[in-house]
């Protein structure tokens, strides 16, 4: 089957199997308008046996959780043949939510000849519930990459996220680092300095090489500036050293970790912290798994700004990760 190799927007989704319905459409209800376009754009053919939606507890936005997962309940109702199934849990416990998704699988009799037929829209979740999840259908599961859609936004010069509330190595990405090696922290930046400084300062790394979105999505240009004065404190940091890396190609990104990596890989111990885009995500996952002994680092907010609320959904985007659409 062909493959994209550059991100492609797409207008409307058709199924991915041919002679009949999906396995799967995998997505998680946020507070996030951008979380409700990929089943909009689902055509009059498009079917899948299951759909599963995530809920990701958050307080202080409750109901618009509430209110998104519904809607996403209505417009996926005609699409899922077999059932619609919900799965709630906090944002600090990605292993749960992903517990409750093996149970779930049990139940499904999902398409052996070609498939499974899964098409999971990342737009809505955390980055660590994304990390999760992947490890979970790709390295425990042992399935294929799925069809993977983002659903971009607007960016705002403003913080996303305020204050820190935990820092944690997350599951399955602890790594081996040696004790007799200092770090090198590689940090993806974006629009959450705090998260990204926290990380820093517990690490005290010897290097850091920070990671910022350029050239930025098209429509945004001072994206750049914006990120660059969003993270000055910890760019103003010793031994910070700046690269670039594309938003939404999560091949690109992985070359890029295989160049830091191959570059530091017997002098230092690997430490990333992703607090880039959701498909810079997806990247740092392909390297993982060929990458064991790297160690991923999180740092989960005190709370979300109402920054979120006034960002509109962009374009959705078909990552190239998986088959392409006919």
């Amino acid at each position: 089957m062909n493959t994209a190799t550059e991100p492609l927007e797409i207008k409307s989704l058709p199924r991915l199997n041919r002679r009949g319905p999906d396995d799967l459409f995998i997505c998680c209800a946020s507070f996030e308008e951008r979380c409700l376009s990929s089943p909009a754009l689902m055509g009059s053919d498009f079917l899948t046996k299951y759909a599963i939606i995530f809920t990701v507890e958050e307080s202080l936005y409750k109901k618009q959780v509430e209110k998104n997962m519904f809607r996403l309940q209505t417009g996926l109702r005609s699409k899922a043949t077999e059932g619609i199934f919900v799965i709630s849990s906090q944002r600090e416990s990605p292993v749960e939510g992903v517990r409750q998704m093996e149970d779930i699988l049990r139940q499904c009799k999902l398409n052996a000849d070609g498939g499974p037929y899964i098409t999971l829209d990342i737009s809505g979740f955390t980055k660590i519930y994304l990390l999760e999840l992947l490890h979970y259908l790709v390295t425990e599961k042992g399935l294929a990459m799925p069809r993977l859609l983002h659903t971009t936004q607007r960016y705002l010069p403003t913080r996303l996220t305020r204050g820190i509330e935990q820092i944690t190595t997350i599951p399955h990405y602890y790594g081996s680092p040696a004790l007799d090696k200092p770090t090198v922290l590689v940090v993806f930046l974006g629009f959450e300095p705090e998260r990204a400084l926290a990380v820093w300062q517990q690490y005290n790394p010897a290097r850091t090489i920070a990671l910022i979105t350029n050239p930025p999505r098209p429509g945004n240009p001072d994206y750049l500036k914006y990120a660059r004065q969003n993270n000055a404190e910890l760019l103003a940091r010793p031994s910070v050293e700046v690269r670039d890396v594309k938003p939404d190609n999560p091949y690109d990104v992985k070359q890029v970790l295989d160049a830091i990596y191959e570059e530091v890989k017997d002098t230092h111990n690997m430490v990333i912290g992703p607090f880039g885009t959701k498909p810079q995500v997806v990247g740092l996952f392909l390297f993982g798994v060929e990458h064991r002994k790297v160690q991923v680092i999180y740092s989960f907010p005190a709370t979300y700004t109402r920054s979120y609320l006034q960002r509109q959904p962009g374009a959705t985007l078909l990552l190239p990760v998986a088959p392409a659409m006919a």
